[in-house]
């Protein structure tokens, strides 16, 4: 058993103890409860349905026009890096021009 699944049964059969009105000499029955339940939502959470990328539903439904706000956004957002990037590489070989012609003309 690994660290984290005895660490989550641990917390979740103290949980229903607590629930339980903290009950003396139950701790074996919540302790397998919490078992069944984790192996219940491993079973579940790892179904092969379920694994699938296409298989999951969406928490919420976003509309045809919201996502396409969306696409917009990033679009714009892509074309502002990309004019930000133009100058910086402008300048760099800018730069790389000027050494160069200023090496060229010390070495003459």
């Amino acid at each position: 058993m690994t660290d984290a699944r005895r660490e989550w049964i641990s917390k979740r059969a103290y949980t229903l103890w607590e629930e339980a009105g903290r009950p003396h000499g139950h701790d074996a029955e919540h302790w397998e409860q919490a078992v069944h339940e984790r192996d219940e939502f491993e079973r579940v959470a790892l179904a092969p349905e379920t694994r699938q990328a296409g298989a999951r539903k969406p928490l919420i439904e976003i509309s045809e026009k919201a996502q396409a706000k969306k696409s917009e956004a990033a679009k714009s957002r892509k074309k502002a890096e990309a004019a930000a990037e133009k100058p910086i590489a402008a300048k760099a070989v800018a730069k790389a021009k000027s050494v160069k012609a200023t090496t060229n003309g010390k070495q003459a």
